[in-house]
């Protein structure tokens, strides 16, 4: 990964996760990826923020992650 890649940002909709403990583990996980510079579990508006680098298909593994840890996460459609 490159640094001078340009960041980007991505709104994922998240389904199930009600408490602390829930986002802080989506949290971790999600920074383990190497793609990943941050991610936020908001509680409030039931939604993951994320910055990375790269191609999109890292939005589809922190789904593929949530999906194992037992919430539900989807990529939300830019307008």
């Amino acid at each position: 990964m490159e640094s001078s890649e340009q960041s980007k940002h991505a709104v994922l909709d998240l389904v199930g996760a009600h408490c602390t403990s829930c986002a802080i583990t989506i949290e971790h996980a999600g920074r383990r990826l190497s793609h990943v510079k941050e991610i936020f579990v908001d509680r409030g508006t039931r939604t993951i923020q994320v910055e990375y680098v790269g191609d999109s298909s890292v939005l589809d593994e922190i789904c593929s992650i949530v999906d194992r840890i037992g919430y539900e996460a989807t990529i939300r459609q830019e307008q």
